[in-house]
């Protein structure tokens, strides 16, 4: 105890749980500068991918071209219109990502609120996107169309604006497919009154009940009835 003063508590000695230093910060000019500059070059490139890989209109007479030869980037090759729907579904959700990225950030930048730790989730979110992007593409393709559907009956205006709505709204999409696929795969529970001996509708007992308590003359009570 100190002198003129109460006894204090001895406090329990541990590790305390500590938070991440890293990216704890504030941005600086020169992390906007970088990260805004990434994110517009990723923009720009997304754009000239998804421009690039457009697949061509289907052939007059219901033909399918095997392969045409696309520019990417700086890359010329024969690409197949599976392919080019694939390269379009990447490119698309990407450019929805960075939709809700480039939005973020110049709403935390200008209310002066955006901190270093951050930046990561901002630089990795168009990867996510156009890789979410792909995987409900691939889960709309193989439950929407039969193994013998073509390619080329595929609006690919709606492929790229599904892309874009779910890597714009990842979070949302992937909470979603959680939802669908835990009902999916979720056991099937057996309910109260399985495995017993179904009864007649109406009256509540089976016919044979209904014979046995008719050739009753003791009155005795029907088990059958309290069910």
């Amino acid at each position: 105890m100190a002198e003129g003063g109460t006894a204090q508590p001895d406090r329990p000695v541990g590790r305390q749980p500590q938070r991440m230093d890293v990216g704890s910060r504030f941005a600086t000019v020169w992390d906007v500068v970088v990260l805004v500059g990434v994110l517009l070059f990723l923009t720009a490139a997304l754009i000239t991918v998804l421009l690039q890989a457009w697949p061509p209109p289907a052939a007059p007479d219901g033909g399918t071209v095997k392969e045409t030869s696309t520019r990417i980037l700086i890359w010329t090759t024969g690409l197949s219109r599976d392919t080019l729907l694939f390269l379009v579904v990447v490119s698309a959700g990407g450019l929805g990502a960075l939709i809700h990225v480039l939005r973020s950030v110049y709403e935390y930048v200008g209310n002066r609120r955006l901190r270093r730790s951050w930046m990561t989730m901002y630089l990795l979110e168009p990867f996510v996107g156009a890789a979410l992007a792909l995987v409900v593409y691939c889960v709309l393709r193989g439950g929407l169309t039969t193994s013998v559907a073509s390619s080329e009956v595929i609006n690919p205006y709606g492929v790229a604006a599904v892309a874009a709505l779910v890597g714009m709204f990842s979070r949302q999409t992937v909470d979603k497919l959680r939802a669908v696929f835990n009902t999916l795969l979720t056991a099937p529970q057996d309910s109260p009154g399985e495995g017993l001996t179904p009864s007649t509708p109406g009256n509540g007992r089976s016919p044979r009940d209904s014979e046995d308590r008719a050739g009753r003359a003791d009155g005795a009570s029907d088990p059958g009835a309290h069910g």
